[in-house]
C-alpha cells in the first residue's frame, strides 16, 4: 500500500452470490497492482464477514457493521425487510440510506467508497455508484412490483446527479441506461471486471470428475437456478440432440433456490424427467469454488444460455482458465468476446443444439491460453477502477509507464 494511493471502502455484497465473486475479484485485483500503486483497503461487511474470509488478508482491514434492526432481526425472515425500513428511515431524516456504514467510514478515515446503488449518501465519504444491468427494464416479469420501484427511482437519481460517478459493467448496461432513463448527466464509467485465477484451479481436474460422479466427456453449466438463466433452453438442447443420436451430458453447478420464485427449481426438474434427460443432467448445486473451476476445466465448454447479464462471470472464469464457451448471443456475452467463443440465438433450443453438435464436430476445446496476459488484464481491470477512484476523488491518476490505463468515462 501506498501512502500515495487513496484509502478506498469496498461494501461486500453479501446478500448476492454473483457479487460475493465480485468482491472477491476485485479485491485479490488490487492486490496485485505495484505497491506504489496500491490502494488502502477497508471491506465493510454487513452483519458477518464469513464470506469474505479468504480475501481478508489482502484487505488493511475489515469492518462488521450493523443497524439496530440488524441486531434485531439479522437472520431470521424478516431481515430483508428490516434492512429496507431502516434505509427508508435514514433516507428520510438524514439523506442517507446506510447512517451506521456512514459513521464507520468516517471513523476509518475512508475517503471513497464503491459500490453504492442508491442516492442518499449525503454522510458517505465520496459514494461511487454501481448499475449492474438493466434487467428489471427488460424482464420486469422476474422482479416484484416493489424490486422495480426501487431500481426505478435510485437508477435514474444517480444517472441525472452531475456530481456523480457511477460505474456501469458494460457497454450493452450503459445503451440499456440511455433508452430507459435518457441521456446521463453524472459522469458514467465502464468497468470490465475480470477473474482473478487462483493457483489450486489449475489442478488436475481429474480426481474432482471422479469425486461428483461424472462421466469423462460434458459440458458445463455454472448458473444460479433462475428463471432468466434459461436453464431449460439448454435442457431442451439436450433432448433434441438425443433425439438425433448424439448423447450430450450437462452438469450444472449453482444455488438451486430462487426466492423470488419457489416453485421454478421444481418445475425445471419435472421438465427434465419429461425431456427424458434425467441420465444426462447431473444437477451439483452449490460446491466449493475450487471445484466448481476444476469441473470447468475438464469440460468441453462452457454452456451460457442466459438472457441477461451485467457482465457474466461465469465467461470470465471460463476465460480465465483458457476454456472455450458456448454462449447465447445476448449482448453483453458478444461484447465480452472471450477467445474460443461461438454463439447461438437466445431462447432457441434448436440454435443451441446446433451450436453444441458443430462445436462436438469441430474438436475446438483446445483452447492457447497465455497466464501472463491474462494476468495482463487483472492489471487493466485493477488500473482501471483505480483511475475512476482518483477522478471521483478529483485526483490525478498515476502518469507511469505501467499505469496508462484510464478510466472508460463515456461523455454525457
Amino acid at each position: 500500500m501506498s501512502p500515495s494511493q487513496p484509502h478506498i471502502g469496498l461494501i461486500a455484497l453479501d446478500r448476492w452470490r454473483g457479487g460475493v465473486i465480485y468482491t472477491h475479484n476485485l479485491v485479490r485485483a488490487l492486490a496485485r497492482l505495484p505497491e506504489s500503486e496500491r490502494p488502502r483497503l477497508t471491506l465493510f461487511c454487513r452483519g458477518n464477514s464469513e464470506l469474505f474470509d479468504e480475501i481478508a488478508d489482502l484487505a488493511d482491514s475489515v469492518v462488521v457493521y450493523q443497524s439496530l434492526l440488524d441486531r434485531l432481526f439479522g437472520q431470521t425472515r424478516f431481515e430483508v425487510d428490516a434492512q429496507r425500513i431502516n434505509a427508508s428511515v435514514g433516507a428520510a431524516l438524514l439523506r442517507e440510506a446506510a447512517p451506521e456504514l456512514a459513521r464507520v467510514a468516517r471513523r476509518k478515515r475512508v475517503e471513497a467508497i464503491f459500490p453504492v446503488s442508491v442516492q442518499y449518501t449525503r454522510l458517505l465519504p465520496t459514494a461511487i455508484a454501481w448499475i449492474p444491468d438493466l434487467q428489471h427494464c427488460f424482464l420486469p416479469e422476474f422482479f416484484s412490483r416493489l424490486a422495480r420501484a426501487a431500481r426505478d427511482n435510485s437508477f435514474p437519481a444517480l444517472l441525472r446527479d452531475p456530481n456523480r460517478h457511477v460505474v456501469l459493467s458494460s457497454r450493452c448496461a450503459l445503451d440499456d441506461a440511455i433508452r430507459a432513463y435518457g441521456p446521463p448527466l453524472a459522469k458514467t464509467h465502464i468497468l470490465h471486471f475480470a477473474t482473478v485465477p487462483l493457483p489450486d484451479w489449475f489442478q488436475d481436474p481429474a480426481p474432482f470428475v471422479a469425486k461428483y460422479n461424472l462421466p469423462p466427456s460434458y459440458f458445463i453449466v455454472c448458473n444460479q437456478f433462475w428463471i432468466h438463466k434459461d436453464h431449460l433452453t439448454a435442457f431442451r438442447a439436450v433432448a433434441k440432440l438425443k433425439s438425433q443420436g448424439l448423447r450430450v451430458d450437462l452438469v450444472c453447478t449453482g444455488p438451486t433456490q430462487d426466492n423470488r420464485h419457489p416453485e421454478f427449481f421444481p418445475q425445471l426438474r419435472s421438465q427434465i424427467k419429461e425431456l427424458g434427460i434425467e441420465k444426462q443432467v447431473h444437477i451439483l448445486g452449490m460446491i466449493p469454488r475450487a471445484d466448481q473451476i476444476c469441473l470447468m476445466s475438464a469440460a468441453k465448454a462452457v454452456l451460457q444460455p442466459s438472457q441477461f447479464e451485467g457482465w457474466s462471470t461465469v465467461i470470465e472464469d471460463a476465460r480465465s482458465v483458457g476454456k472455450a464457451v458456448i454462449a447465447s448471443d445476448f449482448p453483453v456475452h458478444v461484447e465480452q468476446a472471450a477467445p474460443g467463443s461461438s454463439f447461438f440465438h437466445m431462447g432457441d433450443a434448436d440454435d443451441c443444439a446446433r451450436a453444441i453438435a458443430f462445436f462436438l464436430q469441430a474438436k475446438a476445446e483446445c483452447l492457447p491460453f497465455s497466464r501472463a496476459q491474462h494476468d495482463a488484464r487483472v492489471l487493466d481491470f485493477a488500473r482501471t477502477f483505480m483511475g475512476i477512484v482518483n477522478a471521483a476523488l478529483s485526483r490525478p491518476s498515476p502518469a507511469t509507464p505501467e499505469n496508462q490505463i484510464q478510466p472508460q468515462e463515456i461523455p454525457s
